[in-house]
């Protein structure tokens, strides 16, 4: 079985100011992000699975891949109920 690659969904779009705030633009509105969130929906590009997109960030972030795991996989499974991310 292929992994799910993941991506943003039609219409929502992941918007970075030049201060550095990070937003993801929806069609009912905006979600603020903090860096890590932002990180991981950049990387969620339709050609990243979950465990590819898990070990960039914990490259980038020196950090534990099972901590960051369990949170990116919170962050996608709410954007993903609310139709912002889909496999």
């Amino acid at each position: 079985m292929k992994p799910a690659l993941y991506r943003l969904a039609r219409g929502v779009r992941l918007r970075q100011e030049a201060d550095g705030e990070a937003m993801l633009l929806v069609p009912e509105g905006i979600v603020a992000l903090n860096d890590t969130a932002a990180a991981a929906l950049e990387l969620a590009d339709g050609s990243r699975d979950f465990d590819a997109i898990v070990a960039a960030l914990a490259e980038r972030f020196e950090a534990s891949q099972a901590l960051l795991a369990q949170d990116v996989r919170e962050l996608f499974d709410a954007l993903a109920s609310r139709g912002f991310v889909t496999e």
